[in-house]
């Protein structure tokens, strides 16, 4: 069970968001709070910040340098190290996050670091060329399910071929994308390659406006994608739908 509420910043301890490499502790008035569905018991407080603090993640985006050949192929080796070592820790978050069994979580992190894997062979071919260049800036929305591997599929095929991500993950699912951003960096991705907000739809339709944003990535249920799909009718700057 899921909702908003306002409350003063004292009383909301809130997930923070990953700007620039590193966590930014926002404490608005309102959050969207995660509940266990069983006992009502309040899991997360998330944050929703408004255009000004979310416009920063894009300018670090579109700002930041993008992986070198060498340095791709190693952070993705890495990855791949590291969601292994931690799929129980991920598949936990998964599960409690889209209020399903345990299983459905191990399969959403087996799907995530198949599709790392997947990066890394296509790498390994020549089919996927990354660069070091700066400017290639994607707004990724993420809407309800599979938040590992939603997060994988949004996020990686960009930064491997030398671009920058903003993802902002359905609100019910925001610890995932969170951790997979932190882990990230431990592996090597270079600061502001993959950022974090939260936000609601009015200021996800702004951020597209932002003048760092060159695409704009979908990954949802059906439903969903074909709503901000019929937005993106409007929009100078291309939308591209990720198919699971």
């Amino acid at each position: 069970m899921t909702g908003c509420c306002t409350l003063p910043p004292r009383e909301a301890p809130a997930i923070p968001l990953w700007i620039n490499g590193r966590p930014v502790l926002a404490m608005p008035t309102m959050f969207h709070e995660i509940r266990e569905a069983a006992t009502q018991r309040l899991i997360r407080r998330v944050p929703m910040v408004d255009q000004v603090l979310a416009a920063t993640a894009v300018v670090n985006a579109s700002q930041a340098q993008g992986l070198s050949p060498e340095a791709t192929r190693s952070f993705l080796d890495s990855l791949v190290v590291a969601l292994d070592e931690l799929a129980a820790h991920f598949a936990g978050l998964s599960a409690v996050e889209t209020q399903t069994h345990l299983e459905s979580g191990r399969a959403d992190v087996a799907n995530a670091i198949a599709s790392v894997q997947t990066l890394i062979t296509q790498c390994a071919s020549g089919s996927v060329s990354p660069n070091n260049g700066a400017g290639q800036s994607t707004l990724a929305l993420a809407g309800p399910g599979m938040p590992l591997s939603a997060a994988i599929r949004l996020v990686l095929p960009v930064v491997t071929s030398g671009g920058a991500v903003t993802l902002v993950p359905d609100a019910d699912a925001p610890s995932c994308a969170l951790a997979l951003a932190e882990l990230c960096g431990q592996c090597g991705l270079t600061d502001g390659l993959f950022n974090v907000v939260y936000v609601e739809d009015p200021v996800a339709l702004a951020l597209v406006q932002e003048s760092g944003v060159s695409q704009v990535h979908l990954f949802g249920p059906s439903a969903w994608a074909q709503r901000w799909q019929a937005a993106a009718l409007n929009w100078a700057i291309p939308c591209e739908l990720v198919l699971a």
